[in-house]
């Protein structure tokens, strides 16, 4: 692991968790440590018709200057972490990090001879463009650490609408909807729904040669809610749809053994500890 990735692991995680202030020039930074956990549910992999049913425990780290423009916030929740880079509250900037499961032969009998996919860190870059009527425009890249500069990457276009209601002095309840087109370039399309050559006169062999090439493959919509249960504890709701299309919905994986609809629901809880 190299030092970038090391940097983004402690730089990183929340565009589940948000921690907001109300911006002014007398709001001092402010850093909180939180434990907690929750559960999720989701496909087994991406573009399954099986499910898969999980605890996660989870540790996260806070930090937030709105009187600053430049690297004002930081968050770290579990597999997941992000740094804003720039932000004038009509245009942000932001890196952010991940680190993705991957897919295994065992998730699903469906997948027996296809090359497996090995758990990995990403990276990436968010764009927000904010618009009238709370609306705000967003655009985000990701890529694996190991093709940085080349290999496979995947990019999501949005419309975002985020409401925030303050439930007292220092809690917000936050609600963004995000309708999305995701693209992806071929080598991203070809490792997760491409399909190789069968070995030669197998009459075992469950696919045929199949490889996607670059385009639109996923429109989303989701429902982000983080809301406070007490002074402490703060929750999160999100409820997503994905509808997969193009190259990766005429996939072999998706068509005969996997399902173009994908749904997902994940709630978690977090108890802020220490704050300073």
């Amino acid at each position: 692991m190299n030092k970038f990735i090391v940097f983004l692991l402690i730089v990183l995680i929340s565009s589940t968790f948000e921690t907001y202030s109300k911006g002014s020039d007398d709001v001092k930074p402010k850093t909180s440590i939180y434990a907690g956990g929750g559960f999720i549910s989701k496909p087994t992999y991406d573009g399954s018709s099986s499910r898969r049913f999980m605890w996660i425990p989870m540790f996260g780290l806070t930090y937030e200057d709105k009187s600053k423009m430049i690297l004002n916030e930081f968050n770290f929740y579990g597999p997941y972490a992000n740094l804003s880079l720039y932000d004038s509250q009509k245009f942000d900037v932001g890196i952010f990090g991940e680190y993705d499961f991957g897919r295994q032969n065992g998730d699903d009998n469906s997948l027996v001879g296809l090359e497996e996919i090995d758990p990995h860190f990403q990276v990436g870059l968010d764009l927000e463009y904010s618009l009238p009527y709370r609306l705000s425009l967003g655009y985000s890249i990701v890529t694996d650490t190991k093709d940085f500069y080349s290999g496979s990457y995947d990019s999501e276009f949005s419309l975002n609408h985020k409401i925030i209601e303050w439930v007292n002095f220092d809690q917000p309840l936050i609600n963004k909807t995000s309708i999305s087109f995701n693209y992806a370039n071929g080598d991203y399309l070809n490792e997760w729904y491409g399909t190789p050559y069968p070995a030669f006169n197998d009459p075992n062999a469950m696919y045929k040669f199949y490889k996607p090439e670059s385009g639109i493959y996923k429109a989303s919509l989701s429902n982000n809610v983080v809301f406070p249960l007490s002074e402490n504890i703060t929750g999160l709701l999100n409820i997503g749809y994905n509808r997969l299309m193009g190259d990766a919905g005429n996939s072999q994986l998706v068509k005969r053994q996997g399902s173009k609809n994908q749904f997902s629901l994940m709630f978690n809880a977090m108890y802020k500890f220490y704050s300073f």
